[in-house]
């Protein structure tokens, strides 16, 4: 019998069918290829399975592998996004009939896909093959959890692994086997050199509490519109919503979040509602003017908000995305502490060209809500062309937000992008540096812990005094040639 392999979690949670469809999300890479690696060590030896995705995390899920566990027959088939789309075509390929398929993808694959139609015809090969699939799926998309939520019927079971209270955690969303059925649990994780172990008491989240059907909405979020049924309670101001959803248990509370709305008193009532109602609350913020960036969504998010609904979504997608969210149950962990919470996830009043001591100290400070998994920073190590000094590079730059401040140390440029996503950091550069950053830097790395702040270096308090900006020359083999006028003659067309 194929298990999921998580010492600690009870045979219910962790058997699969032998044939059926399971999706695994984990929001890292490393995640992903440490989960991969467990599922097959736990198989049968004298099973037959396949491993399917990209080359790179495949050979990272491989090794370390214990030559003695696992499968006899493991079949290896590198495959790219398009591949993955259309694996239900490639399967005759892969002989799937009477195996595993553990399918290695990054989450990127569905953005603007349609992963339903896909669970569905994959589902359906597996069960006429009597094959078991597995996908993991690697980064971060809160959207497609939910997309694949609403689904369930193509699915046998979906959990999802991510960071959070400072470590990783296990939400089981739902899970079918021979055993049964069993529906939302939440567990800590520790990793281990094996791989990941239960490292706290399994907890089924709060069950609902009969009101799971009313929606409590500020007028707002409906445009005009009325109330759309008797199962909905519409209320013109947040005071009065606020106070009707603190008698509630599982009821779908939504506000609206526009220009007026002042954000922390929006989070303060979000954090409240949750610390007192508990998580089977459906808490959802309509933004009705392009208002929240992406450290107010964190915000929003760690208080308790159980969706987001982004400006420009229109009033039908709107209600469909409400409506995804039915049976929902809050898996985070909520802090107590709201100022604390809201303290994490603020800049500090402090941007620029600073000192090292400076530098090391305020990031270290800003970090805490990375380390917690509330939000995430980016700090990048720039080295400067050849005959351009860090201060040179930094002549012209425009540094617009609190909390992204820069320093020099040992010839090369630190940059702290405060709640800066990975896929937003060349846009980012971009703003700061006025010349071409690319042209300015010839390497650029990623630092994935503070260690390197540590140094004596990072003890200097001189603050760097980049030069003029009319002073910077970049080199030679960066340069452009001068554009210069030249004559040109014209002639009437068809003229010999």
């Amino acid at each position: 019998m194929p298990l999921l392999a998580i010492p600690g979690l009870g045979a219910e949670h962790s058997q699969f069918h032998d044939q059926g469809l399971y999706w695994l999300a984990c929001d890292t890479t490393e995640n992903a290829a440490t989960l991969c690696r467990q599922v097959i060590a736990a198989m049968p030896e004298q099973g037959r399975a396949a491993l399917l995705g990209d080359a790179r995390v495949m050979q990272e899920s491989l090794e370390g592998l214990d030559p003695a566990c696992g499968p006899a027959e493991l079949a290896l088939y590198e495959a790219d996004t398009r591949a993955i789309l259309q694996l239900k075509d490639d399967l005759p390929r892969i002989d799937l009939p009477g195996r595993v398929l553990v399918a290695l993808v990054p989450t990127a694959a569905w953005e603007g896909g349609k992963v339903e139609r896909w669970c569905q015809t994959l589902r359906q090969a597996a069960l006429a093959a009597g094959a078991l699939i597995v996908v993991i799926s690697e980064g971060q998309s809160a959207s497609l959890i939910e997309r694949l939520r609403a689904f369930n019927q193509s699915l046998d079971g979906l959990a999802q692994l991510y960071r959070g209270q400072g470590g990783v955690r296990y939400l089981q969303h739902y899970w079918s086997n021979l055993l049964g059925v069993v529906g939302p649990m939440d567990v800590e994780l520790a990793r281990q050199a094996s791989g990941f172990a239960v490292a706290g008491r399994l907890q089924p989240l709060s069950d609902a509490g009969g009101d799971e059907l009313l929606c409590l909405a500020q007028s707002q979020v409906l445009e005009g519109a009325p109330a759309l049924s008797e199962h909905w309670q519409v209320f013109d101001s947040i005071s009065e919503l606020g106070a009707k959803a603190g008698r509630a248990v599982s009821a779908t509370v939504i506000f609206a979040m526009d220009g007026g709305q002042r954000l922390d008193v929006l989070a303060r009532q979000l954090h409240t509602l949750r610390q007192l109602r508990g998580n089977a609350l459906k808490l959802v913020v309509r933004e009705m003017a392009p208002t929240l960036r992406y450290q107010d969504e964190q915000l929003l998010l760690a208080c308790g908000a159980s969706q987001i609904v982004p400006f420009g979504a229109s009033l039908s997608r709107f209600l469909t995305m409400v409506d995804s969210i039915q049976g929902y149950v809050w898996p985070r962990h909520l802090p107590a502490d709201f100022d604390a919470l809201l303290a994490r996830l603020r800049p500090l009043p402090i941007c620029g060209l600073v000192a090292p001591r400076a530098f090391a100290e305020a990031v270290q400070q800003m970090w805490q809500g990375h380390r917690n998994g509330e939000i995430v920073h980016q700090l990048l190590v720039l080295r400067p062309a050849p005959g351009l000094s860090p201060l040179q590079a930094c002549s012209r730059t425009v540094f617009r937000r609190d909390g992204d401040i820069a320093c020099v140390v040992d010839d090369v440029l630190f940059l702290f992008l405060f709640a800066c996503r990975s896929e937003g950091v060349e846009q980012a550069l971009d703003h700061i540096f006025q010349l071409s950053w690319k042209e300015l830097f010839i390497g650029q790395e990623v630092l994935v812990s503070l260690d390197s702040l540590g140094g004596t270096a990072f003890l200097d308090e001189t603050i760097p005094q980049p030069p003029l900006a009319e002073s910077l020359a970049l080199p030679a083999a960066h340069k452009r040639p001068a554009l210069a006028p030249r004559q040109i003659t014209l002639r009437h067309w068809g003229a010999k």
